[in-house]
């Protein structure tokens, strides 16, 4: 275990300590859209189980969502790509679901990050970033979800 010390980065700002075996941080971003539309980007993040595809946990996960969250339905099919700079391998999933009486729809990209020393040693480590809105995404939404994922570069 390396003990050096490196910046580690908050929205708030950054502190000093050594590098966290593991990082299961949640961000909650939440905007506004110039019609004052509310919108969240939730980015997540996990493990494969050993031998597992990222097709295999969409489809856990799926189900997963299936039996907890009112009402969800996946819309459309699963697609495949490649985003960002570095053209990381992308699954997209659109869905919906209640929430408080609201249709609440979600599109998921979930991201096969790189193999790294220190955050993903074994190669399973997978990005989630989720776009969220009550009703329709408006076009500003989704421009600005795209921007975020295609933008996304992870360390190496």
């Amino acid at each position: 275990m390396k003990n050096t010390m490196d910046s580690y980065n908050i929205y708030e700002g950054n502190f000093l300590t050594t590098a966290p075996i593991l990082d299961r941080t949640i961000n909650i971003l939440m905007f506004r859209d110039p019609n004052d539309q509310e919108y969240q980007i939730i980015i997540n993040r996990t493990e494969l189980a050993e031998d597992q595809t990222v097709e295999d946990w969409c489809e856990i996960e799926m189900e997963n969502l299936r039996n907890k969250l009112p009402g969800f339905q996946p819309e459309g099919k699963l697609l495949k790509d490649a985003i960002g700079p570095l053209k990381l391998p992308v699954i997209q999933i659109a869905n919906r679901y209640l929430n408080d009486g609201d249709i609440i729809r979600q599109v998921q990209s979930i991201i096969s990050l790189p193999k790294n020393s220190t955050y993903n040693e074994n190669g399973r480590e997978i990005i989630i970033f989720n776009l969220n809105t009550k009703n329709e995404f408006t076009d500003y939404q989704r421009q600005h979800y795209v921007r975020v994922i295609n933008s996304f570069s992870p360390i190496i």
